[in-house]
């Protein structure tokens, strides 16, 4: 398991589209103060059988900390009450362990192969 940041958009972007695509809308109020994300990526080593063929490859799931709130009030973009995602701006050790409860381990128990049912799971982590 490993967490990342990465800044939700760029400050100068270039979209080549068709003339009937609709425009694409910038969320942020400003290009120089744009903010960041966490996402938190969990992946295993990679299972063959005997023939080389791969039978699990390792990728369970990337797992952005955001919330998700509802728009109190109407503006010349979106209308009240859209959902809207929201960057939690402090992360901390009560996030990350909801994060792992709640969407990790059920990951982990939904994609990880039947033939290794049995053995134990060490989720290892980095020191941050």
């Amino acid at each position: 398991i490993d967490e990342k940041w990465f800044n939700i958009t760029r400050k100068t972007v270039r979209y080549y589209a068709a003339p009937t695509a609709s425009r694409r809308i910038r969320t942020i109020q400003n290009k120089n103060f744009i903010p960041k994300i966490m996402i938190l990526t969990a992946l295993a080593r990679p299972r063959f059988d005997s023939n080389g063929n791969c039978i699990f490859d390792g990728k369970i799931g990337c797992f952005p900390f955001v919330t998700y709130t509802a728009e109190k009030r109407s503006s010349v973009n979106r209308p009240a009450g859209t959902i809207e995602m929201k960057p939690i701006e402090s992360i901390t050790k009560e996030v990350i362990r909801s994060f792992m409860i709640e969407k990790v381990l059920p990951a982990v128990r939904a994609k990880w192969p039947r033939e290794d049912a049995g053995k134990p799971i060490y989720i290892q982590q980095d020191n941050a």
